[in-house]
């Protein structure tokens, strides 16, 4: 190996470093830089407009807003629901396991001349390994010689607590984006805020009964069904709440 070839290793090991490091940051910058951008909704088909009914006088719909008494609650597709987030969870689990078992050994095994120096000798042995009492008392020709006796006692007692609880509110004007047969609103919505390089991040979605809107064309979070809401970020803050990843790798590969 050439003297040169250990400084080229180093110097490679050194580039490709920096290069990570600038690939991470450079992946950060492009989540904040989605924030600043312009959301590109989806497109959604309006409803076709209700045939006019030959003879009617009235031949407007009371849902646009051009008659005298109409509904301003959302019913159709591309229409705004605005979300009250009021949730709050508290759960508590509180588990105890306790067992017993009791177990007695006791053998005898009847000696003769010479037998019991054969038999019982290796016997008690081996059980002396293993902890057994073994009283080692010669017994008299023809009489029982007891080569195991043991008492097992095996108690067990755990116990558990667990709790968890958590407060999450807010507001979220979410856009209808679908309407299933039964009139239930199929909603969807988000909301990006950046602020010095942090960007914070709420989605929200699920189904709405139009009998839990308000009259102000609102709805309280714990009367969505299906909902899925979150609420996360990413930027400066975000990278401080957790380990780097040189430390996230050694407690993966770390066994104990």
């Amino acid at each position: 190996m050439s003297p040169s070839e250990p400084a080229i290793r180093q110097r490679a090991q050194r580039v490709l470093a920096a290069l990570a490091l600038v690939l991470s940051t450079g992946c950060v910058e492009h989540s904040i830089r989605e924030g600043r951008e312009p959301m590109d909704y989806d497109g959604f088909e309006q409803p076709p407009a209700p045939p006019p009914s030959e003879g009617s006088i009235w031949r407007g719909s009371t849902q646009s807003g051009s008659f005298l008494f109409f509904d301003e609650k959302a019913s159709r597709v591309g229409d705004l629901v605005t979300v009250v987030i009021v949730e709050q969870t508290d759960a508590q689990g509180d588990a105890r396991t306790e067992t017993r078992g009791e177990r007695t050994i006791d053998a005898s095994l009847s000696s003769q001349v010479g037998f019991q120096k054969l038999i019982t000798s290796p016997v008690r042995g081996l059980l002396r390994i293993f902890g057994f009492d073994n009283p080692g008392v010669t017994q008299a020709e023809g009489a029982g010689v007891n080569f195991v006796q043991s008492d097992v006692t095996n108690d067990f007692t755990g116990e558990g607590l667990t709790s968890r609880s958590g407060t999450f509110t807010g507001v979220i004007t979410c856009r209808v984006i679908g309407v299933l047969p039964n009139g239930i609103l199929h909603i969807r919505g988000r909301r990006s805020v950046v602020v010095n390089h942090e960007a914070q991040y709420i989605s929200l979605e699920g189904l709405v009964r139009r009998e839990d809107l308000t009259i102000e064309n609102q709805v309280l979070s714990n009367s969505v069904a299906e909902m899925r809401l979150a609420y996360d970020g990413m930027g400066v803050v975000d990278d401080k709440q957790r380990p780097g990843w040189m430390a996230r790798v050694i407690d993966w590969v770390y066994p104990f």
